[in-house]
């Protein structure tokens, strides 16, 4: 077995990331390339880093990835953040788990101090729930897991009607009747989707004034340098094929706009905004019905809401999966 610890983000070949970012059953964007770089460079001025890299073999290719940061005076978390990223975990090829997490707390935790390591972050099904606590015990850690959030999904049918009929009857006629009224409200409206970069120069900007306008809470979060992430965030999944950012748009301009990622396993729903000034219409609510819709007839198997129990997750369908925290000790 090989396991290395670096402080230099930059040393892992970003070709071989992402080959062991695609090998996950449901590989999150999050701990794509494309999401925790540009997360380093904007967040990760006065930061400690660690990369764990993991391997069978002393010269073979990394098996096993965890990127961990420490900032102002915190623990190890993984980089990345609770604040912006919704699932983390570590990448580790399908079968090593096992083995990866336990050279990881029997030869890494030394080295990384002796912890504690906080792992928030992990979605259901994630090997780690089941892996860590178990070794943690054999090994005479203290570990404790407990849930930080739900993320609510939606399975998707083969068609929009198929997905209207599994609502409940009250959330089904909310919805077409919300549907309705946003067309009258809003005359001539349709949905606009960012296609390339070009588009992309132009339309970043539309949904960060939607976003900030949106609530007082997402104006204090979108500051400059969140701004500065989010552009660098979709400048790479726009590239890769894998940014869905839709905006809602009548005769006065967008009305709003939600940041999405199609991965293999789905639809992610990000971030989004709205203006205020059209809440009459529902014009979030709206847009996201219509990128179900779009989801659907693109294929996709899920429209995942991510983390957060907003009302709106729940009368458009969405069950709970559950997310997790493990906190990891001497």
């Amino acid at each position: 077995m090989s396991l290395r610890i670096s402080s230099r983000v930059e040393e892992v070949p970003i070709e071989a990331w992402n080959a062991l970012h695609a090998l996950g059953a449901r590989p999150s964007p999050f701990l794509s390339s494309r999401f925790l770089l540009p997360w380093y460079r904007v967040f990760g001025q006065g930061c400690d880093f660690r990369v764990v890299r993991w391997g069978r073999r002393a010269a073979g290719a990394d098996e096993g990835l965890l990127f961990l940061c420490r900032c102002e005076g915190t623990g190890w978390n993984f980089l990345g953040s609770e604040q912006v990223a919704d699932y983390l975990d570590a990448l580790v090829v399908p079968g090593g788990e096992e083995p990866f997490w336990r050279d990881l707390l029997a030869l890494g935790m030394p080295e990384l101090g002796g912890g504690p390591i906080r792992f928030s972050g992990l979605v259901e099904g994630s090997p780690a729930l089941a892996i860590l606590p178990r070794l943690c015990r054999e090994m005479g850690l203290g570990c404790t897991v407990e849930v930080m959030d739900r993320a609510p999904h939606v399975s998707l049918p083969g068609s929009f009607k198929e997905y209207l009929d599994r609502l409940g009857k009250k959330e089904r006629h909310e919805l077409r009747r919300k549907m309705r009224r946003a067309a009258e409200l809003l005359p001539g409206c349709s949905v606009r989707v960012t296609r390339t970069a070009e588009d992309l120069v132009a339309d970043l900007p539309s949904f960060i004034d939607l976003h900030r306008k949106s609530h007082p809470d997402k104006g204090k979060f979108m500051d400059d340098r969140m701004a500065e992430f989010f552009r660098e965030v979709a400048e790479g999944f726009l590239a890769a094929g894998q940014l869905r950012l839709a905006f809602l748009s009548g005769a006065g301009g967008d009305v709003a706009s939600v940041f999405q990622f199609r991965t293999g396993c789905g639809l992610l729903l990000y971030n989004s905004g709205y203006d205020p000034i059209r809440r009459a219409a529902n014009p979030g609510l709206v847009l996201i019905a219509k990128c179900v819709e779009d989801a659907i007839a693109e294929g996709a198997p899920e429209y995942d809401f991510l983390r957060g129990t907003e009302r709106y997750k729940y009368d458009l369908g969405g069950v709970d999966r559950l997310v997790y925290r493990i906190v990891v000790s001497p």
